[in-house]
């Protein structure tokens, strides 16, 4: 029951999305960046914030509700997540604050943050290249 109510749910947001997508679609912007059919399609982006919410709520509902009835499943999701954590602190602690006259308006966080995103970026890269290679090594010496 609860999977055939998430089933009609994701096809109600998707169709709502595609709806909102086709409406906004018609916006006219002239080469000043005035607005020039904007009246109801202005209040799209409201509205759209307001289902991201709605989605993520039922996302994370989904999520303890999976946990509940199967929590030996949620065990998976918790070493992922804290795998990812122990990524992004080395990346973090890997990254530099310096932030050079040519990045513009930054601030040291800022620059430190974009850091630890490449950081990340490179070192989940460099994980999936080796497990990608791993699988294949491992299946032609069976």
């Amino acid at each position: 029951m609860f999977q055939k109510g998430n089933q009609i749910m994701m096809f109600v947001f998707m169709a709502i999305g595609l709806i909102l997508m086709i409406l906004t679609m018609g916006i006219e912007v002239t080469d000043d960046g005035e607005c020039v059919n904007c009246g109801i399609e202005g209040s799209f982006i409201g509205f759209t914030y307001i289902l991201l919410v709605i989605a993520v709520l039922a996302a994370l509902g989904g999520t303890v509700m999976t946990a509940i009835a199967n929590p030996k499943k949620l065990m998976g999701s918790l070493i992922g997540i804290g795998a990812m954590i122990v990524v992004f602190g080395i990346s973090y602690a890997l990254a530099s604050g310096e932030v050079v006259a040519s990045y513009g308006d930054i601030t040291e966080t800022t620059s430190r943050m974009v850091g630890a995103g490449l950081f990340t970026f490179y070192i989940l890269l460099v994980l999936a290249v080796l497990s990608i290679v791993y699988a294949s090594i491992s299946r032609m010496l069976k």
